[in-house]
């Protein structure tokens, strides 16, 4: 494969890649007849991007399969190969200083070499070579068809953005909500987490603020605001309308873009499944049972007042017992968290004490002064260094006698 681009599409090209480079970690190159496709999935396998380069989008374009080496006419099969989304996002880094100073780029795939070349010819005869290593891989594939949505909007892409500006940055995901004269969007917040805790954000679009608005299915689906945010900065650049297309909860969501015959680019983003909100429901019973359990428990203990009326009559006592032995069960469920924080209790080790006299009247003295403390601390340097010793002791070096 080998292609020329002129300045204009060598920056379309190199925002394309930025784009993928915000989706995937890995950038797939297929070269074929009617063009170049590059795709990208990411880690997660929940979003699949592809671009389609057509033919007038390259001033020349060459495509050679692997086959043409054996001349065999039957068979036609495409270059498939992967390289890493940091070596390419290298050559393409400064997406201005492209603009500024390159002329024309060819970009070239050789059968027998596992390189992709690409050569820049900038301003004042400065040519930069570029060769990156690539590795054989089988071609990634998303399945759909454009027309078996049953909901279909477009509007510009700035009007998404301000939209999304509603926003925090740190919203990870966003709910679509389909009617038949607005869409409503919001910010998904997670059952387990506290509502009072969360801020909750809602923005309406009405019908006539859309190009072209087709809804014949009123839905909600829930999917990843990273990834739309990445294709919404490609759009908005290059001032493009983007399509969308929902279909209900569980079925991928498909954005699209395109520019008359040059190039298009189609984004496959998966939606959260119901089976969620059957999870979401038993968390919810099970805190409503405990919240039943608590006022029971409330309850019992307003009612029944157990040390009195075990000191009245021996009857009431059975009684008492039963209150005290419900109450019990109600503050220590039998529940798999319950034991294992008990089994990780029991691993720690008790210390030992001496048996003590129950009898035995300990004398608790109160803490002494900062002062006395002090005394009590700097004692053994106020003595003197040499303290007598009582009793006999041996003498190694006697005293020398006197000058007579």
């Amino acid at each position: 494969m080998k292609c020329l681009l002129d300045a204009t599409s060598v920056k379309v090209l190199a925002r394309a890649i930025h784009c993928l480079a915000k989706i995937g970690d890995e950038l797939h190159i297929e070269p074929t007849e009617n063009g170049l496709t590059l795709k990208t999935v990411n880690a997660s396998k929940s979003a699949y991007s592809a671009f389609n380069f057509h033919l007038p989008f390259f001033l020349d374009f060459y495509h050679i399969s692997e086959n043409t080496v054996q001349a065999d006419s039957d068979e036609d099969t495409v270059i498939k190969c992967k390289l890493p989304m940091k070596s390419i996002l290298s050559v393409f880094r400064s997406i201005g200083s492209l603009e500024k100073s390159v002329e024309t780029c060819n970009i070239t795939l050789p059968l027998l070499e596992a390189l992709l070349i690409i050569e820049f010819k900038c301003k004042h005869g400065i040519i930069k070579h570029f060769n990156l290593r690539y590795f054989e891989c089988e071609s990634v594939e998303a399945e759909f068809c454009k027309s078996g949505y049953a909901s279909k909007f477009s509007c510009t892409s700035r009007f998404y953005n301000e939209t999304l500006l509603s926003f925090h940055s740190s919203t990870q995901e966003v709910t679509w909500s389909l009617a038949m004269d607005q869409v409503h969007l919001s910010n998904h917040i997670d059952d387990e987490l506290d509502p009072s805790k969360c801020v909750r954000t809602e923005v309406t679009l009405a019908k006539d603020e859309f190009v072209d608005f087709n809804v014949a299915l009123c839905t909600q689906v829930t999917f990843c605001l990273k990834e739309l945010r990445a294709i919404l900065a490609f759009a908005e650049a290059l001032k493009l309308d983007l399509d969308c297309r929902m279909e209900g909860a569980g079925q991928p969501v498909l954005f699209s873009l395109e520019k008359a015959d040059l190039y298009s680019a189609d984004f496959l983003l998966a939606t959260l499944t119901p089976v969620l909100d059957s999870t979401a429901t038993s968390s919810r019973t099970t805190n409503n049972q405990r919240k039943n359990d608590a006022s029971t428990q409330s309850n019992l203990s307003k009612h029944s007042s157990p040390v009195p009326i075990l000191r009245d009559k021996a009857d009431s006592r059975t009684v008492s017992c039963a209150n005290l032995q419900t109450t019990l069960m109600l503050n220590v469920p039998e529940s798999p968290c319950h034991t294992s924080r008990l089994n990780s209790l029991s691993l720690i080790e008790p210390q030992l004490f001496p048996a003590m006299d129950d009898n035995l009247d300990l004398e608790i003295q109160p803490p002494p002064p900062k002062r006395a403390r002090a005394r009590y601390i700097f004692q053994n340097c106020l003595k003197a260094t040499q303290e007598a010793r009582e009793g006999p002791c041996e003498v190694f070096a006697p005293d020398s006698e006197g000058d007579d």
